[in-house]
């Protein structure tokens, strides 16, 4: 992002493997899918050739995984968000600065 450029909320990330963190592989892209508030997965078709499943039921394929349920995320990409705790510290570091009106 350039300075001066107003950020925009993004729908899509990218998920990177950085079991060698000199170089990262890209595993593929993972997406909010907003009907069940929740994150869906589709593997890079390079990470489909040579990568690894994330979870038993995250098989090597070139398709959309989307969740069974709302709130939640596809396999171990579920696994990787923050607990509770976690989604506290969050909004707690991203609420904004309170001003008083004195």
């Amino acid at each position: 992002m350039s300075p001066g450029s107003i950020y925009q909320p993004q729908n899509t990330m990218t998920l990177w493997w950085l079991g060698r963190p000199g170089l990262p592989v890209k595993i593929g892209h993972i997406s909010l899918v907003p009907s069940l508030r929740s994150v869906g997965l589709r593997y890079d078709k390079e990470w489909v050739a040579r990568g690894f499943p994330l979870s038993e039921d995250l098989p090597l394929k070139d398709v959309d995984f989307l969740p069974i349920a709302k709130d939640l995320a596809v396999g171990a990409v579920d696994d990787a968000r923050p607990d509770r705790w976690g989604e506290r510290v969050i909004r707690m570091l991203d609420r904004p600065v309170r001003t008083s009106l004195m």
